[in-house]
């Protein structure tokens, strides 16, 4: 007789260093059969957590030593692991930097990280899941986020987002793309006209720039500029400035004109960039808005030529030429076709065959001791529950746990500065609260890892020091003098920079707290590795992998298991299944 405990078949997508799963784990119905991820570090990670598994847990194409969902084929991965698709749930969520409020565009072009949403809508479909829980930043259901009609090709993912295959998914009359304009250019340099005019019609398209170092410098440069200070790298010994600026000069000295290698005005805006750029490395700016000036040809031509390359690469299709309108400023638009990206996947996931939630999930909601909210899509396969609707779980509990409930017994232990010291005394035996006893159930009762942070410069402890005796929260309670001396633009400078945790409120929402600078509750020291991972809801169990500032990543960019615990619980709920233990049990 066969006793062994039905568990189902758990595939990772996006998985990071594993809080999702972690979250299904801690159920004890689900076992991880595969995960993708591309991170080495979250992969050292992930595998280290799973050591059962071994490094085989890492789904990678064949005859590939990396793990690139966009060339694994999950059917394939299915036969070859004899998965039963009414036993297997997918979890994972797609990198959001597409669709987060700190990267909006003007344009909403299509990037390489969304993508990778649309990857996973095809896992979904090649593998038809008994379950899937998708997760996403809270902004993903904006309707400025969209994806757009493009060329079908078989067999790739483009197939995926075709006019054929949306007709194909479409469960109304009218269809949900619509025409769309996009605005490639704007710009008053009304001489540029004809240059624009031949570029839009060229058949191939190189930008001047493509690194995304040198694009971001690029972005850097400018805002400098707009400054009345005069901006010059040399004079405050920047050497990754300098660098980078050197780069754009050679890239730029390299660049092949190629059907442009006629053009004078062409060669005349890189040649103007070229001497600007080397000016300004030489450290001889004297007129900010002058420089500015010179540059501003170039950077609105390369965007030009980066948009018409997109567009081209992403093979979107373009209801006729691009035009260009205006006298005294001039506008490129070109007109598209586009569709709302949660419109889209709850229209595939129901031709699929799934009943849904989705919307927004808090996460203090779920005794996460933070207030993190995530979009979320939990699809239950319609012949195996027997509800109508599919739901979210309610709200677990009424009071918020705190910072206090988190991290409140590591006061009395000072964390370590080196990373290669993993492993301290923890001597904490009374006193711990019902969400410490959490973190410490699975763990030798004498050892507490990861608890490590970095060892703050002068200027940084002096911020701190100057936050705790004020009893201030953020970067924006501090003197003028230690804000402006490594600011430039203060009024930029966000609510999170410097933030001193609040010990009687949930933490807001985690990010790379060593990059923010996050500051203790009661102490001038930045907040340790273990430290967030707890605000994450990681049990201490849960060793980090990796450099200080790649475990304060995965750390940031996690879901937290006890939010995902909530939701595998609710998918073992619709199809008829219960946890080991339950949440509110273990919490009460």
């Amino acid at each position: 007789m066969n006793t062994r405990e039905k568990k189902y078949k758990l595939i990772d997508l996006f998985a990071g260093a594993g809080g999702l799963s972690n979250g299904f784990q801690q159920t004890g119905k689900f076992e991880i059969v595969g995960a993708v991820e591309i991170n080495k570090e979250a992969i050292e990670t992930y595998i280290y957590n799973h050591q059962k598994n071994g490094d085989k847990i890492i789904i990678k194409p064949p005859d590939c030593e990396e793990s690139d969902i966009s060339n694994i084929d999950f059917k394939e991965f299915m036969i070859k692991e004899g998965l039963n698709p009414l036993e297997t749930v997918i979890i994972g969520g797609p990198p959001c930097q597409g669709f987060s409020n700190a990267n909006r565009q003007k344009n909403y072009l299509i990037s390489g990280n969304n993508l990778l949403v649309r990857e996973y809508a095809r896992a979904i479909d090649q593998v038809r899941p008994v379950a899937f829980l998708m997760e996403n930043v809270k902004t993903m259901n904006s309707p400025t986020h969209k994806f757009f009609v493009t060329e079908h090709v078989d067999d790739s993912i483009y197939a995926y987002s075709s006019e054929e295959h949306l007709q194909k998914i479409n469960d109304c009359k009218d269809p949900f793309w619509k025409n769309d304009e996009l605005i490639l250019l704007e710009t008053d340099k009304v001489e540029y006209k004809d240059l624009i005019t031949r570029i839009i019609n060229m058949q191939n398209v190189t930008p001047l720039i493509t690194s995304e170092i040198e694009l971001s410098r690029i972005r850097s440069v400018v805002r400098k500029l707009k400054k009345t200070k005069p901006y010059n790298p040399t004079l405050v010994k920047k050497k990754k400035e300098l660098l980078e600026i050197n780069q754009i000069i050679d890239s730029l000295l390299r660049y092949d004109f190629g059907e442009l290698n006629t053009e004078e005005k062409f060669a005349e805006i890189v040649n103007l960039a070229i001497g600007t750029f080397k000016k300004i490395a030489s450290g001889s700016i004297t007129n900010n808005e002058h420089t500015l000036n010179n540059l501003q040809g170039f950077v609105e031509i390369n965007q030009l030529l980066r948009y018409l390359k997109e567009i081209k690469d992403e093979k979107i299709i373009k209801k006729g030429k691009p035009k260009v309108l205006g006298d005294r400023n001039l506008k490129v638009v070109v007109v598209v076709k586009s569709y709302n990206i949660v419109v889209y996947l709850e229209k595939l996931f129901k031709h699929l065959g799934y009943k849904m939630a989705l919307g927004t999930v808090h996460s203090n909601h779920y005794f996460v001791p933070q207030k993190r909210q995530r979009f979320m899509i939990l699809g239950i396969k319609s012949n195996a529950t027997k509800s109508d609707k599919i739901a979210f779980p309610e709200r677990y509990t009424k009071k918020d746990f705190t910072v206090r409930d988190a991290i409140g017994d590591l006061e009395k232990i000072d964390p370590t500065r080196d990373v290669k010291e993993n492993k301290l005394f923890y001597n904490i035996e009374f006193n711990k609260t019902v969400m410490q006893k959490y973190y410490r159930s699975e763990i030798d009762v004498n050892t507490v890892y990861n608890h490590i942070n970095t060892e703050s410069k002068p200027l940084s402890k002096q911020r701190f020091k100057e936050i705790k005796k004020n009893k201030g929260k953020n970067f924006h309670n501090l003197s003028p003098e230690l804000q402006e001396v490594s600011y430039t633009d203060v009024s930029r400078t966000q609510n999170t920079i410097y933030l001193r945790l609040d010990y009687d409120a949930p933490s807001p929402t985690v990010v790379n707290v060593r990059k923010s600078m996050w500051q203790h509750p009661t102490k001038a020291v930045a907040l340790s590795i273990r430290e967030a991972a707890r605000l994450q809801s990681f049990k201490d169990n849960f060793i980090f992998k990796g450099s200080k500032d790649k475990q304060y990543q995965q750390i940031g960019n996690a879901v937290p298991p006890l939010m995902a615990r909530a939701m595998a619980e609710q998918i073992l709920y619709y199809l008829g299944e219960e946890p080991n233990q339950y949440l509110k049990g273990e919490f009460r």
